[in-house]
């Protein structure tokens, strides 16, 4: 009997609140969803875990684990991305500075090993990237 009287309190709590129209709300379709996911909000700063799966001609994989904390400056963008495993690229990072106007992005490397930075120039974007 309580467990009955718990059950209707709570539906009558849902149903007042204005639930009813998500429950019974049309699907929307996977294009819908796709738009509405593109055209969202971003925020001024994002933090992601990333993981980067590098696999050569013969199929072997290489994981890397990576943390990404992101920054939108208006007319700047910036970001930090730090290698966290394996081993051989841990605490290797990655800052890039992506401008909305004409001006090429400034990117830089550490490389913490040699414990340098290096300042990647915009004609090397497209080369090859920590094994990818």
């Amino acid at each position: 009997m309580k467990t009955l009287k718990i059950t209707t309190i709570a539906l009558v709590i849902i149903f007042a609140s204005g639930f009813t129209g998500k429950l019974f709300a049309q699907e929307l379709t996977a294009r819908e969803i796709v738009e509405k996911v593109y055209n969202r909000p971003e925020g001024d700063d994002q933090t992601s875990n990333l993981t980067m799966t590098l696999e050569n001609k013969s199929g072997k994989q290489r994981i890397r684990k990576i943390k990404q904390f992101t920054k939108d400056m208006g007319k700047v963008e910036k970001s930090i991305m730090f290698f966290q495993s394996p081993a051989d690229v841990k605490n290797t990072s990655f800052m890039s500075w992506s401008y909305e106007s004409d001006k090429s992005d400034d990117q830089w490397i550490y490389l913490p090993a040699l414990k340098k930075t290096k300042r990647i120039s915009s004609d090397s974007k497209s080369d090859y990237f920590m094994g990818s």
